[in-house]
C-alpha cells in the first residue's frame, strides 16, 4: 500500500487585472502551467503506473515529479481517465468577468442601484469543480473621502456550462447612493470581483479600480465553511 503525502500549501499572488486570470496556485506563463503539489498514483492508457506530483502542463504534455525529484513528461491523452478527471479540477479555467450597474432616481439627490456580474468561460478547458464568485460594491463618504463595502457581500457558487461562451449572472442587493455632486452621504465607487476555486485559490479578478484589484483577494473572500 502506498503512502501518499499531504498538500504542500504554497501559495503566491500574482495580479489579474480587467478579467485577465488571476492564478495563485496555477501560474500561467509562456503557456507553462505551474499548480501545488500532491503526491498520487497515475496510470497511462497502456496500463504504466508511477507515483508523483503534478508540477506544470505546457502545450498538452504533463509533468509529473517522483519523491526523488525525476521529472517524466506525458500526453495529456496518454494518461488515464481518472487522472484526465483529476487534472480538470486543479487547471483553472480561462476567466472573462464583467461587472455593469443600472440606477433608479429616487429623489434628487440620491439613487437605488444593482450591480450585475457576468462571468464567460474563455477557452474549451473542461472544468468540473464548483467555483464561488464574490461580488463587493464600493461606496465613498463624501466628505472625507474614506472608501468602505456598501453592505452585504454578495456570494454566488455555480459550476461552469459546458459551452466556453455561455454566460453565468448574479445580481447584488440594491444600494442607496447619493448622487456624486452631492457634497455629503455615501456615493458609489466602484466593485470588485473575485472567482475562487473549491480549493480556495482566488482564479480571476474584476475591478473597475486597479487599487483595489490589487488587494481583491483580501476583500472579496468566500465566507468560511465548518469543514475549512
Amino acid at each position: 500500500m502506498r503512502n501518499f503525502l499531504n498538500l504542500i500549501n504554497k501559495k503566491p499572488i500574482f495580479l489579474q487585472r480587467m478579467g485577465v486570470p488571476l492564478l495563485p496556485m496555477l501560474i500561467l506563463l509562456g503557456g507553462v502551467a505551474v499548480a501545488q503539489a500532491e503526491f498520487r498514483i497515475w496510470e497511462s492508457t497502456d496500463g504504466d503506473i508511477w507515483e508523483g506530483e503534478f508540477v506544470t502542463m505546457t502545450a498538452g504534455l504533463v509533468v509529473v515529479q517522483d519523491q526523488f525529484g525525476e521529472k517524466s513528461q506525458h500526453k495529456l491523452i496518454s494518461l488515464s481517465a481518472a487522472d484526465q478527471e483529476y487534472l480538470e479540477e486543479r487547471l483553472p479555467p480561462s476567466l472573462n468577468l464583467d461587472v455593469s450597474r443600472s440606477a433608479d432616481t429616487i429623489s434628487s439627490g440620491s439613487e437605488m442601484m444593482h450591480c450585475v456580474a457576468t462571468i464567460k468561460k474563455s477557452s474549451t478547458q473542461p472544468y468540473k469543480g464548483e467555483l464561488t464568485a464574490v461580488l463587493v460594491i464600493l461606496a465613498e463618504e463624501q466628505r472625507t473621502g474614506a472608501i468602505s463595502k456598501a453592505g452585504a457581500t454578495k456570494e454566488f457558487k455555480f459550476t461552469l456550462p459546458e459551452k466556453y461562451s455561455e454566460p453565468i449572472q448574479f445580481e447584488s442587493k440594491p444600494y442607496k447612493f447619493m448622487k456624486s455632486s452631492k457634497k455629503s452621504g455615501r456615493a458609489y465607487y466602484g466593485y470588485v470581483l473575485v472567482v475562487w476555486d473549491r480549493f480556495g485559490n482566488p482564479i480571476a479578478v474584476k475591478s473597475n479600480r486597479d487599487s483595489y484589484a490589487e488587494k481583491a483577494a483580501r476583500i472579496a473572500r468566500p465566507k468560511p465553511t465548518l469543514n475549512q
